[in-house]
């Protein structure tokens, strides 16, 4: 019947004089009422029945066509039954002809545009999270602060966390411009505050500072990243312990993002390089025939960090003042991707991830812009394998849409020197730190209707074990650190619930995290183990022509890690540290309302206007510090005695404005960001102070093909307590000063001749970083400090797809 259809339409279609035809993936398609649709994943085939059902026309296919049996990813959110049909054809060498009867989906006879394709990938990823719940959501609609970056905004950028910079709610700048040196905060937490936001690449988790806190990276790769989002605040129910600050999930490329539009089979190259000492290239290949079950990926890239140049003057020390920082970075990243389309819905994918950094740097890589004159450079590698497996069961059925992983993942970081006293002894130190974890991630949706609602469900499961080791050896000596080796357990158990009211004008998220964890130190008999159930609550209500109601009652949860329960010792020349087994967990509690508003052809046909504003209020219970005793005798290795304590709760108060307005050549957008964290019983800011931000960000498309970029943050005077510090017999101030930057970028994909020698598409990026070379020194900081930012960073990339 379907093919007696498809034939009907296609004859209605080919009588019919300038039809006009959707070439999927194009962002800009035939207008229409938009309305809801909510698809589940499945075939191709179920896709476009489901749709052709719930937007009451003809969709026609040949049941013949390869593609239409293989799988398709589920859609929920609001746009036109065109914007819903290019979606669906994205990658799929399907276009759609539009004829008074209906749509007919049919082989595409050309190679599309190669910009609409990236664009609409790029506008279709960056509106929907499906990290905050599990569950696709609309970011506008989902009852939080969420951002999502796409692989455009990290341009220019050598590292992730240089690019998280950007978005609302998250803090960096703090260091000395190395890339194995960048910290960053969300939410109040990141570097140096032991795993308090989540870092996930492909559902690995990270160790953002590998205890010895010498190092904050996530060893990720921009080149190789789909897109980055960023959830704020407590995101326990979904990801498990840790998440106070928020959760950054990464997300790689496969091989068809690698592929020019309508080939499927090729090879990618990229020539990057950076005025302030950065160059880089990849060399991938990719593989991926309509008519074939199966894609791979394969991808190597080469890089180097130089010396620095920081954005002024600085005191280095030892009379001497520049604006240079040692260092060295030289980084090698391989990665493997195969993945295997089966039968009855089914997908299997196999990946290899290796990045490897030889470094030159100082010992604390985000403090010291020189190397030490007694020791020189630190020389290590750091490294970070993971080998994921994942399959996923989408058989076309609401009950059954299973997602499984398991993983693999080595993380270590070995470094030392090696000198001769003035005695004429050799000092050498190595000092190894390495994180190993295993894990396992398992759930499964539902898609129904009861009780007046439609309902998604996912109930999963999570495992994680995790093995953490160090070994420091000075002169032939081994320090004992107390704490390592140790093991982590992790067991979580969850569910998220989606229901829909009222024609989906009301929509309720109910979760629920059951968590058992465990820590034991090796060497150690006791152990310590708890348990904790996080839930969450949130609501959004449709007010009327595009405006939404928001609100949020989430709670998370941090266990104590070994190094606090367990530390001791002279572990560093200011604290000689003794252990604390009786640490409580922390707990954060937060609300959060909000309001966004969203409506396309408000002034002209074609715009869009998106705003959203957040405020959140919450309470963190047992923060746990550490608490040095100044007043008390001192022991003869250290300065003070300390112990990680847990000290009063802790307010957490801010917000978040964003406002975004896009036509189909210009855009800008907006926004402002206030945080508040202070100590309930001293009232001062704890673990720091922040700045309130305004960043303004404008673009447009001069030419076809063409996209310029402009982009200013400003950063207003904080307000500062405790103002000062006192430091070696100073008194010192913390930033009483507000800061400018400005960068600017553009983007062509030029049209190309057949046979060029620059491949079937190219795309060339540029742009200078801190335009007018201006510093930008984080509220966290002294006047003094010699952590002003890098200066001004020019750019260049070309990549070609052949």
């Amino acid at each position: 019947m379907k093919q007696a259809l498809y034939r009907a339409l296609l004859g209605a279609g080919l009588v019919l004089t300038g039809s006009p035809t959707v070439a999927a993936p194009a962002v800009e398609v035939a207008q229409g009422p938009v309305q809801r649709f909510l698809l589940p994943p499945g075939t191709l085939a179920q896709a476009l029945d489901s749709l052709a059902r719930q937007a009451r026309v003809s969709i026609a296919y040949d049941g013949e066509l390869e593609a239409i049996a293989k799988p398709a990813r589920g859609l929920d959110g609001e746009f036109s039954l065109d914007e819903g049909l290019a979606m669906l054809l994205a990658g799929t060498g399907l276009e759609v002809l539009v004829v008074p009867e209906g749509r007919i989906v049919r082989r595409r006879p050309q190679v599309p545009d190669a910009a609409s394709v990236a664009a609409a990938e790029h506008a279709t990823l960056s509106e929907v999270t499906v990290l905050g719940t599990r569950l696709a959501l609309d970011v506008m609609k989902y009852p939080g602060s969420v951002a999502v970056l796409d692989d455009t905004a990290l341009d220019g950028t050598v590292n992730v966390i240089e690019a998280l910079g950007r978005v609302p709610g998250v803090a960096s700048g703090s260091d000395s411009g190395r890339s194995i040196g960048s910290q960053f905060t969300v939410r109040g937490f990141g570097y140096g505050s032991e795993d308090r936001v989540i870092v996930l690449q492909d559902g690995v988790r990270r160790s953002s500072s590998l205890y010895s806190n010498h190092v904050s990276t996530f060893r990720s790769d921009n080149d190789l990243l789909k897109r980055v989002e960023v959830v704020k605040g407590a995101s326990s129910v979904s990801h498990g312990g840790g998440a106070i600050g928020g959760v950054i999930g990464m997300t790689t490329k496969d091989a068809g993002d690698f592929l020019a539009a309508g080939e499927e089979r090729g090879v990618a190259a990229k020539l990057a390089y950076q005025t302030n000492n950065y160059r880089e290239m990849y060399l991938a290949g990719a593989l991926a025939p309509a008519d074939k079950p199966y894609e791979l990926l394969v991808y190597g890239k080469r890089g180097r960090v130089g010396d620095l140049r920081l954005s002024r003057t600085v005191d280095k020390g030892s009379g001497v003042f520049n604006r240079d920082v040692d260092n060295r970075e030289d980084l090698e990243v391989g990665f493997i991707k195969a993945a295997w389309n089966l039968p009855h819905g089914q997908r299997a994918a196999l990946s290899y991830y290796d990045f490897a950094e030889d470094t030159e740097v100082t010992w604390q890589t985000l403090f010291h812009s020189g190397y030490s004159t007694t020791t020189g450079p630190v020389r290590g590698t750091l490294r970070q394998r993971d080998m994921v497996a994942s399959y996923t069961l989408q058989p076309g059925s609401p009950w059954l849409n299973v997602s499984a992983m398991a993983y693999h993942a080595v993380g270590s970081y070995d470094r030392g020197y090696e000198y001769v006293l003035s005695s004429g002894a050799q000092r050498k130190l190595d000092y190894e730190n390495k994180d190993t974890r295993r894990g396992l991630r398992l759930n499964n949706q539902m898609y129904f209707d009861a009780l007046g609602a439609r309902h998604r469900l996912i109930v999963g499961v999570d495992y994680e074990r995790r093995n953490e080791d160090a070994s420091y050896v000075l002169d032939g000596v081994t320090t004992v650190f107390g704490s390592i080796p140790n093991t982590y357990d992790d067991l979580g158990l969850f569910l998220q619930e989606e229901a829909s009211f009222l024609d989906d004008r009301l929509v309720v998220h109910l979760g629920g995290r059951y968590d058992r964890f465990q820590r034991k130190v090796n060497a150690n008999e006791g152990e310590y183990s708890n348990s904790h159930f996080s839930p969450r609550v949130g609501v959004s209500v449709a007010a009327g022509q595009g405006w939404h109601l928001l609100g949020n009652y989430s709670e998370s949860f941090r266990a104590p890690t070994p190094h606090e329960t367990s530390s001791s010792g002279p572990l560093n020349p200011h604290y000689y540290y003794l252990p604390n087994p009786d640490l409580k967990p922390e707990i954060v509690r937060e609300f959060e309302w909000g309001v966004s508003f969203d409506r396309r052809s408000m002034f002209v046909d074609g715009d869009r206007l998106r705003m959203k504003s957040t405020y959140f209020d919450g309470t963190i219970d047992n923060l746990i510090k550490l608490q040095p005793d100044l007043t008390g005798p001192k022991p003869p290795e250290s300065n003070h005695y300390a112990t990680y304590e847990n000290v009063d709760k802790v307010e957490r108060r801010g917000y978040e404005l964003t406002t975004a307005y896009s036509t189909r050549r210009a855009g800008v957008d907006l926004s402002y960001e206030h945080l508040k964290q202070r100590d309930k019983a001293t009232g001062r800011f704890t673990p720091q102070a922040y700045a309130d931000r305004v960043r303004v960000g404008v673009h447009f498309s001069p030419f076809e093909r063409m996209r310029v970029n402009v982009d200013v943050s400003h950063w207003r005077k904080p307000d500062q307590n405790p103002e000062t510090v006192v430091s070696g017999g100073r008194t010192l101030w913390y930033v009483r000063d507000d800061f400018t930057q400005v960068n600017v970028g553009v983007r062509w994909a030029p049209r190309l001749v057949d046979g060029s020698l620059l491949g079937k598409e190219i795309e060339i990026s540029a742009g200078v970083n801190n335009l007018f070379d201006q510093p930008y020194i984080n509220a966290l900081n002294v006047e003094t400090t010699t952590r002003v930012g890098k200066g001004r960073n020019a750019f260049l990339s070309l990549t070609s797809r052949f």
